[in-house]
């Protein structure tokens, strides 16, 4: 059965477009690619995310997915400040808790 061109030129296509294709890893990050995330992020400092940040950090580390750079950027940032951790902590269901937990120890203990 002979093939028509425009199924020939779809199929060269297809071969192509998977040529091209990079395999992405998945799951966690080796040490080689957080080393080269962490050096990315010490030349980059000055960037913003806004200025596809992850997608460049992805063309540098090779084996990640702009997508998989930020999820690990949101999780591995050094530069986040603890201050940011600490009051979500106060913010938090717990907290509130045990804060009325006391105080309602400390109001019965009153009376």
């Amino acid at each position: 059965m002979a093939q028509n061109d425009s199924e020939a030129t779809k199929q060269s296509c297809d071969l192509q477009t998977v040529s091209k294709r990079i395999t992405k890893q998945q799951g966690h990050w080796n040490q080689s690619e957080h080393n080269t995330y962490l050096n990315f992020l010490l030349e980059n400092a000055n960037h913003t995310k806004g200025q596809r940040l992850f997608k460049r950090m992805s063309q540098v580390v090779g084996t990640r997915t702009p997508s998989q750079c930020r999820s690990h950027h949101q999780k591995f940032n050094p530069q986040k400040t603890k201050s940011s951790i600490d009051t979500s902590f106060w913010r938090s269901k717990q907290f509130a808790r045990s804060y009325f937990a006391q105080h309602k120890q400390s109001n019965e203990d009153s009376n």
